[in-house]
């Protein structure tokens, strides 16, 4: 497997743990705290694997998967360590979408348009 592939590979892990999150994002407790660290788990992987080649690390479009990525995870920053912390449900709704099209427009760009998602 190529790193392109990783890479590829690796962001639809974050996504379907991102979906998950996504959808418990109203919830409170040790379900969302789960979801949250599998998809931080699979946030912080990506960003490894995206270390990999420097010339895909400095790719816009991966730069801005990464940005859209943190701009969801910090919705459930107050949630990181307490159980009962506050969501920002509307930044996880508003997030979800740009997450969804930084995918789209870096798997175009590292040549897997087969890979791309719908919303």
């Amino acid at each position: 497997m190529n790193t392109e592939e990783m890479i590829v590979q690796q962001a639809r892990n974050v996504l379907n743990s991102m979906k998950d999150l996504k959808r418990l994002a109203h919830k409170k407790g040790k379900e969302r705290s789960d979801l949250f660290e599998r998809f931080f788990a699979n946030k912080h992987s990506f960003q490894i694997y995206s270390n990999i080649d420097s010339a895909i690390k400095q790719l816009d479009e991966v730069q801005l998967f990464l940005q859209k990525l943190q701009s969801f995870s910090s919705a459930f920053e107050p949630a990181r360590y307490d159980f009962e912390g506050e969501v920002d449900e509307a930044l996880v709704e508003s997030s979800y979408p740009e997450v969804l099209e930084a995918y789209n427009n870096m798997v175009t760009k590292l040549g897997f348009e087969k890979e791309i998602l719908l919303m």
